[in-house]
């Protein structure tokens, strides 16, 4: 596998950790998304199945697997965006593992789109 395809790998994975941890703070409640847990749970099934969809067809090197990478390389800068500037919660999302978490998924969201884009405008 390629490089792109790795790193679409580590910035879902750090996407998805967050998200569980998301889940242990109640995130809907400090976005105030409507549905408590079930909402957040019916929310993020058809996500992850686009997300796996996008490594798939990114994999086979397809346009549409560039532009789902180049997407969910902008995904990952949100939750730095979400946390770190627009809300910053009374120490939720604060513990060390949960900054290191942030942080790594925007640099590999960053570099994930930046890399997308070469290969988008490359084709």
């Amino acid at each position: 596998m390629d490089f792109l395809v790795w790193l679409y790998i580590i910035n879902l994975t750090l996407l998805l950790l967050h998200e569980i941890e998301s889940a242990y703070w109640k995130e809907w409640e400090i976005l105030k998304l409507p549905g408590g847990i079930t909402g957040f749970i019916i929310i993020h099934f058809p996500l992850i199945i686009l997300l796996l969809y996008g490594l798939i067809k990114l994999h086979d090197r397809t346009m549409t697997g560039y532009y789902f990478s180049l997407i969910t390389g902008i995904s990952g800068v949100v939750p730095f965006l979400v946390h770190n500037v627009w809300f910053k919660v009374n120490g939720k999302f604060q513990m060390l593992i949960s900054q290191w978490i942030i942080y790594l998924n925007l640099l590999t969201g960053i570099s994930l789109a930046f890399v997308s884009l070469i290969a988008i405008f490359g084709k």
